[in-house]
């Protein structure tokens, strides 16, 4: 399938090395996550727009698939396509470490460690668990263990110039004004650890909403205590907290509207254009906190720099909160607005019944039109169905539907503010070509256009459509709003006439 350019990410000058580029230049790099959404988009920007020297890619088996397939696969993706021209040896600077974040040593052989101790310059952890409903002995084990381990390496290392941690912000999500530094967790992460060991799963299992308490998760109190270990283990190393919104999809670089998952936000705006989602819970007013992935690398990459310059000027872990900048904003009536905006400028070639999509505050009517959307029209298709000798499916999607509606409703339902002072302050310490070659100010950013981007992105790289597609696809939605209208107007008409009568004999 081609791929979809919206538009071309700004083709700079390497001749003179810009001071972050220079920073990167013959340095070796560590990656946990790199398989991941984010980490797929670090890679790719560091070896198209620096000359770093190399990339270890801490990388696990998975499904079956040993490590060298999955990095075959990882570069297999249109995102890398752009690199693939300006850069065709690009794999000479790749090198795959095998190993597990979860388990001790992270299951790295004593070769791979050392090569890592006399070699790594730069050290990026990406690597977790983002499931929010993951079992919390092992969210516990990859999320805070992971962070242990990490840093435990870290202090083995050598020439080490920079440590960056990729956090969240909504690891402390249980206050409603977050700032740029630590907050101390209920649990601390070192007793945290002892209790996950202590206990079995099934203990575990049963006790976790009470030491969840006010954290809607497993993965944002997990990311919380992995904060604690970067305070307490990682004293005096080079190392920087990043702490990231919702992230979407690419807003420019390597392609506009790359994504690769369905997560949060971006899995609202498929399923309503597949006809599923019907109906959401949310305070449309409520600030979306959600950032382009992109920005977010390069303001993860100028981190790095940054403490490798100035980390005798900090007295303290510099933490960084990557969110909407207070003076350029976005609600979620902005976002879902754009998102039916630009998805009927580019409908789904395959849904299941014309797109309609109701998004109500009240808690109440969200139960009431979740029965009449979702489950009476999947109970009456099931059982037709079921009648014709086939398998009953669509009160099963349902069922994962209204999981996902639970998952996001915190999160769309409840309202933080930030504080930003570091990232600006960072924003404001580049040079000129700097702030073009690794962009991620906010404050500048055009909403209509990150999310146009985004809905297209989802079409062609989440559902697998090709942009050639688009036109027989508005002429199917147009069908289907045709059918849909008529069909509201038989229920219409039959409940009048069904009320007319009643009437009439009444009188």
């Amino acid at each position: 399938m081609p791929v979809q350019v919206l538009d071309s990410p700004p083709i700079y000058d390497q001749l003179d090395q810009t001071p972050i580029q220079e920073f990167y230049r013959n340095k070796k790099v560590l990656l946990t996550g790199g398989t991941g959404f984010f980490g797929k988009i670090i890679v790719e920007k560091l070896l198209r727009v620096t000359d770093v020297e190399h990339i270890y890619l801490l990388i696990r088996n998975k499904k079956g698939k040993d490590v060298y397939t999955r990095i075959d696969e990882l570069f297999d993706d249109p995102l890398f396509a752009l690199l693939k021209s300006q850069k065709p040896k690009y794999r000479h600077n790749i090198s795959v470490i095998s190993g597990d974040v979860s388990l001790p040593g992270m299951g790295v052989s004593h070769e791979e460690r050392q090569t890592i101790r006399d070699n790594v310059n730069v050290v990026i952890h990406g690597a977790a668990t983002v499931r929010f409903d993951e079992k919390l002995k092992m969210a516990i084990a990859i999320n805070v263990n992971g962070t242990k381990e990490i840093i435990k390496l870290c202090r083995e290392i050598r020439d080490l110039k920079a440590v960056v941690h990729v956090s969240t912000a909504f690891a402390n999500c249980n206050y409603r004004h977050i700032e740029e530094k630590f907050y101390k967790p209920r649990i601390s992460a070192v007793n945290a650890c002892c209790l996950s060991d202590c206990l079995d799963e099934k203990t575990l299992n049963e006790i976790t909403p009470i030491i969840l308490k006010d954290y809607p998760n497993t993965y944002t109190f997990t990311k919380v205590l992995a904060e604690d270990v970067v305070k307490n283990a990682g004293q005096d190393l080079p190392i920087v907290i990043l702490r990231p919104g919702i992230v979407i999809s690419t807003y420019q670089e390597p392609i506009p509207g790359w994504i690769d998952n369905m997560y949060g936000p971006c899995g609202i705006n498929v399923g309503a254009f597949s006809g599923v989602f019907r109906v959401f819970y949310a305070n449309l007013v409520a600030q979306a906190n959600v950032v382009p992935v992109d920005l977010c690398v390069n303001c993860l990459l100028a981190s790095a720099w940054d403490i490798s310059e100035n980390k005798d000027k900090y007295t303290e872990t510099p933490i960084y909160n990557y969110i909407p900048d207070e003076d350029n904003t976005v609600t979620w009536n902005k976002y879902l607005e754009c998102g039916f905006k630009y998805g009927r400028e580019a409908p789904l070639s395959k849904t299941l019944w014309f797109p309609t999509f109701t998004v109500t505050s009240s808690e109440l009517m969200f139960k009431i039109l979740t029965f009449f959307y979702h489950l009476l029209p999947a109970f009456l298709i099931d059982t037709g169905l079921t009648l014709i000798g086939k398998k009953p499916q669509y009160l099963q999607i349902y069922r994962k539907v209204h999981k996902f509606c639970n998952v996001m409703t915190y999160f769309s339902q409840n309202e933080w503010t930030f504080t930003n002072d570091n990232t600006r302050r960072l924003w404001a310490s580049l040079t000129s070509c700097d702030k073009k070659l690794f962009a991620f100010e906010m404050r500048v950013l055009n909403w209509d256009t990150l999310f146009q981007r985004s809905i297209y992105g989802l079409r062609q790289y989440v559902v697998k459509e090709d942009p050639l597609t688009i036109p027989n696809a508005r002429r199917r939605w147009y069908r289907f709003r045709i059918y849909h209208n008529l069909t509201l107007a038989a229920i219409y008409i039959m409940t009048i006439y069904y009320i007319y009568s009643k009437l009439l004999n009444f009188f």
